[in-house]
């Protein structure tokens, strides 16, 4: 990936656009005016823009621009500080002070809603394997301002972390969260991303195995969760009990541990 400047520049966003150039290691490209179509070709590369309030990638294979904006996570953010269910977090019962580990963050819409009921003294790390994405969501939610102070201190304490979650869980300790939770949901027809789905389709393309949910198992003190289509045959390939939900595309489902933890 390469990354430049929106149209019209600035000083701070040149500033930022090398910032992020060498935090990253990508190559930054001064714009010089040039379109972002002949960049791609010339570049035969997805572009990251650096604008005034916000980064967007534009796919080189795509012209559907993507961006870090948490409009769903706000949606239903305001629903839990209106006292209201959200079914994540009654499924996962999710309580303050739990550690909860998101191992497909993408644009982190359902770490967010965890890490705004854990609170202060909970820990949500979110694992992105998709180097274009992992920058786009740790920028995104280390900057964003929504003007509601809960969900921007919900943002700014997720525990982003670039990594393949099958290797993550390998290395990460027995009983370290208590919930471990599984979103495949990129690789179905019902994501309504083109965008994402381009930088997705660029590489870590991991399925779900039975190896997988028993590191998962193995990591996690209460439960592991995962959402996924409602036809999807992984609920019960993988021993989940499906909570089946009316009118909704996607599912959770659950396996409880009851362990004993000394």
């Amino acid at each position: 990936m390469i990354v430049i400047t929106a149209g019209r520049t600035s000083r701070d966003m040149v500033k930022k656009a090398k910032q992020l150039a060498e935090t990253h290691q990508i190559l930054y490209k001064e714009r010089s005016g040039v379109s972002i179509k002949t960049m791609k070709m010339e570049f035969q590369d997805d572009v990251l823009i650096v604008g005034k309030n916000r980064l967007v990638i534009s796919p080189l294979h795509d012209d559907q621009e993507l961006f870090f904006h948490p409009n769903l996570a706000m949606v239903r953010a305001k629903r839990i500080l209106n006292g209201e269910e959200e079914p994540l977090v009654s499924i996962a019962k999710l309580k303050e002070g739990m550690s909860f580990l998101d191992c497909t963050l993408g644009l982190a819409s359902d770490s967010i809603i965890a890490s705004l009921v854990l609170g202060d003294k909970g820990l949500v790390t979110g694992i992105e394997a998709n180097p274009k994405l992992y920058l786009l969501t740790k920028e995104g939610l280390s900057s964003f301002v929504s003007g509601i102070k809960r969900f921007d201190c919900a943002m700014r304490a997720i525990d982003v972390v670039q990594a393949d979650h099958g290797h993550y869980l390998k290395k990460a300790d027995t009983n370290s969260f208590d919930v471990v939770y599984l979103d495949p949901m990129f690789s179905s027809s019902i994501e309504t991303s083109n965008g994402i789905n381009s930088i997705r389709n660029q590489a870590f393309k991991s399925e779900l195995t039975l190896d997988l949910i028993q590191e998962a198992k193995r990591v996690a003190k209460q439960r592991v969760v995962l959402k996924d289509h409602w036809q999807s045959q992984r609920f019960k390939e993988f021993g989940f009990t499906q909570y089946k939900r009316k009118t909704a595309l996607f599912h959770y489902g659950v396996i409880e541990l009851n362990k004993e933890i000394h």
